[in-house]
């Protein structure tokens, strides 16, 4: 795995302002979570890695530290999950035909003493067709995932729209900078929100219809939320990814040009919504939520690539 200079990564780990930053992680965590001990924390402190100190501890922030953690390539539990996230790709452009089975199971969302655990899920996620067991806090979606085809119908234009996202580098962002395109536009960083918001407003910009998705993107064993953008296509919403997919190349866990930036992945993904919901409410609270996900072989020939609002729950 080849890992970044480490002065760049500190240089962009500096574009972001010490204002977003908690310092609350100590070294013993840098090591056993993010895998970074000595000699590269060293190297790391050296050139600049924001801390404080207190007590004889040094403490760091905790997005500063996975961050480094992923510029480096170090096991931490992100970057191995990360590393099963490109199968999903590969079953769309491949077609060979899987069936993912999203298992989300909800805690209660409060742990005050007495509290009586009362589930409830939003319109949004209803309309994935869901029948929640609430008794049992969960349910499940249900996905065929295989070619969704038109890769090479996408309009000259997308192409040359998502080519622009080369010039931004992944960056696990602070809440409060999510939305901000004008922190994009002032240090090139994004996570996959912030991209999605700038393909999309670029794209209304040159004339397309286009919208911003949250939901799911499918990976087993576990799947994740997700933000992306979506193209309305001959009346179709088409669902798009090339910063992931850019992303992941530069991670070394996706071949360069394995996956098209263009390739339609409407069955890869369960949209939600625009903006970010919590897929179970506790009284009104966000529920914490398990996505243990089982990804299975078909063996009755390929499958048709439903829509990005298809699929059943049960």
């Amino acid at each position: 795995m080849n890992a970044e200079p480490l002065r760049d990564i500190v240089e962009r780990i500096r574009r972001v302002p010490d204002r977003y930053r908690v310092f609350d992680q100590d070294t013993s965590t840098a090591l056993r979570i993010f895998r970074l001990g000595d000699p590269a924390l060293s190297d790391l402190l050296d050139l600049g890695l924001p801390h404080r100190s207190s007590g004889g501890e040094r403490y760091f922030d905790e997005l500063d530290l996975a961050n480094a953690s992923l510029a480096l390539r170090l096991p931490s539990p992100r970057y191995l999950a990360m590393r099963r996230w490109p199968e999903i790709f590969r079953s769309v452009v491949d077609d060979r035909p899987v069936r993912y089975e999203v298992a989300v199971s909800a805690a209660c969302g409060s742990d005050v003493p007495g509290h009586q655990c009362d589930f409830r899920l939003p319109e949004e996620v209803l309309a994935l067709g869901a029948d929640p067991d609430l008794a049992a806090r969960r349910f499940t979606l249900h996905r065929e995932v295989g070619a969704s085809g038109r890769t090479g119908e996408v309009p000259q234009g997308l192409r040359q729209l998502f080519a622009e996202v080369s010039r931004f580098r992944f960056h696990i962002l602070p809440v409060a900078l999510y939305g901000d395109l004008s922190f994009l536009a002032a240090t090139s960083l994004a996570n996959c929100e912030l991209a999605s918001r700038y393909l999309v407003q670029r794209a209304n910009e040159d004339g397309y219809e286009a919208r911003r998705s949250f939901g799911l993107l499918l990976s087993s064993p576990y799947s994740l939320h997700h933000f992306w953008p979506e193209v309305r296509l001959d009346g179709v919403w088409t669902a798009f990814d090339p910063y992931m997919i850019l992303s992941l190349e530069r991670w070394e866990v996706l071949k360069p040009s394995e996956v098209s930036a263009t390739q339609v992945l409407n069955s890869a993904v369960f949209r939600i919504a625009e903006d970010w919901i919590e897929l179970v409410e506790d009284a009104g609270r966000p529920a914490p939520v398990s996505l243990l996900t089982r990804r299975r072989p078909l063996d009755d020939g390929a499958v048709s690539a439903p829509g990005p609002a298809d699929g059943t729950a049960s």
